[in-house]
This record gives C-alpha cells, structure tokens and sequence, in this order.
C-alpha cells in the first residue's frame, strides 16, 4: 500500500495542526492541506474536493490514505466517494456527512458576534472566511457518497467532542468497512489533543 498521507485539516487551522502528527509518523509522504487552501476560490463541496484532485495530481500522488478533520473530513468524504480507486484508506475525525442545518445556522450566528481573537482562528483564516466555509459544510450532503465509499475507514472522535459523537457512530454504522475510535479526553482538533492517538490510527490503515 502506498505511504502517502493526505491531511486535510478543519474550517479554522492551517497546515500546522498536522504538524506533530506527521512527526509520528516517520519514514511516510505527508501531503498536508487546509479546508480554507481548498475552498479559498470555491463555494461548494464539489469543486473543494475538485480543488483537492488537482492538487494530488501536482504533486504525483496516485493513491493514498486520505484524511481530514471537520470540514477536511467531509472534503475527503466526497473525494473518497468520487476516487474509490485511489483511495487506500480514509480516516475521519469529528467529521459529519449531513449537518443539521438549523444547528449550523445557531452556530454561524454566535460566531458572527464573537470577537475574532476569541475565535482560536490559524493566521490563514479570518472570521468573514470561517462564516463562509461553515456555509459550505452546512449546505453540504454526503449519504449517497457513503454507499460509493469502498477503502477501510478509522472513524474517530474525541469524547468531548459531544457535538460530533452521534455523527462518528453513524458513520462507522454507514461505512462497510469501518473501524471507530472514541478518544478518552480528545475534544474536537484531536490531531493537536492526541496526535499519538490520531497517527496510530493513520498507521493501521497504512
């Protein structure tokens, strides 16, 4: 199986989230993406996941184990359903396949009055950027793309992540080849809460 890891991160982190991550996982290719790299010039799920193609293929990256956090696990979702053939393994994390939209939309509204440094926001990614690629995951719908799904999957999710627990159990119900992993003390950035964890899943699928 190829060693390249594709890494996508959530809607407010930079490529730095995967940095220790990566360093636990020696000797392998590691390909590490933002949601907000992704969708900077796009508006929908499709053309993020056509973003990340085109990039791969740059890179000379064939197959691959693909992974993303959040957002970035529902960017690998569709790519994963859209490639079956190139990907080798999928693993996701605090990711959903269908967000409430009302729920989304609660979300979207508090942040618009947080006060952006309160926000934890990467360098890469604003408040007016964050609002947009919530839009994008709320308007997003990926059931029919888990029955097209065909790699060994890792679900995973902190169990602080309260927000995302009943999303990862239904994945790992959905997903036919699918392993969960719920992580004592993870919240929902787990690669930076339990990058151990998060790389020895990673290795499982390699």
């Amino acid at each position: 199986m190829s060693s390249t890891v594709v890494l996508i991160a959530g809607a407010g982190q930079d490529v730095s989230a995967w940095d220790e991550v990566i360093r636990l996982l020696p000797g392998r290719r590691c390909l590490p993406f933002s949601s907000a790299e992704l969708c900077r010039t796009v508006d929908d799920i499709d053309a993020a996941a056509e973003q990340l193609e085109a990039h791969l293929d740059e890179a000379g990256a064939d197959t691959f184990v693909l992974v993303g956090l959040s957002l970035g696990g529902m960017i690998a979702t569709r790519f994963a359903a859209q490639h079956p053939e190139r990907v080798d393994g999928l693993l996701l994390s605090g990711s959903q396949f269908r967000p409430d939209p009302r729920i989304m939309a609660v979300q979207r509204t508090l942040q618009r009055f947080v006060p952006e440094p309160w926000l934890g926001l990467s360098d890469a990614v604003d408040k007016a950027a964050l609002l947009r690629l919530l839009r994008i995951a709320a308007a997003s719908d990926l059931r029919d793309d888990l029955t097209r799904i065909t790699a060994p999957s890792q679900i995973l999710c902190g169990l602080r992540d309260v927000a995302n627990l009943p999303a990862s159990r239904a994945l790992y119900r959905a997903l036919p080849r699918a392993t969960l992993r719920l992580v004592r003390g993870g919240g929902h950035e787990l690669m930076t809460d339990a990058p151990r964890s998060f790389a020895d899943a990673v290795d499982e699928l390699l």
